[in-house]
């Protein structure tokens, strides 16, 4: 089995990179709130390991834990801009990861 990326030590250099690279187009605290949402997004991560893969490492899980992440921000009734925002944080993770933006959409099951 392949070793899985640590949560922490992704999301350590993404906030070290991110303190030297000013967040375009976030209106409200600017790469504070984008650092909050990526923090958010990898606890969800370490409570929820994704079985199919690491999504740390690859598209198709990636693609799977976003998709859930998005609709347990739903079961919260979180409103559709703020999934939006937060999404938008989380995509900017994983263009850092070299992985590609994320869906803007719920990805099907397979």
């Amino acid at each position: 089995m392949a070793m899985r990326a640590s949560i922490p030590e992704r999301f350590s250099a993404f906030a070290n990179w991110l303190a030297k690279h000013h967040v375009d187009g976030v209106e409200h605290y600017g790469s504070t709130s984008v650092r909050y949402q990526v923090a958010r997004y990898c606890d969800y991560l370490h409570e929820n390991p994704w079985s199919d893969g690491d999504p740390l490492k690859d598209v198709a899980a990636r693609d799977g834990a976003v998709n859930a992440y998005r609709n347990y921000l739903e079961v919260f009734n979180t409103p559709a801009a703020s999934i939006g925002s937060i999404m938008s944080s989380v995509d900017r993770f994983y263009v850092f990861l070299g992985l590609g933006p994320v869906p803007s959409e719920g990805v099907a099951d397979k």
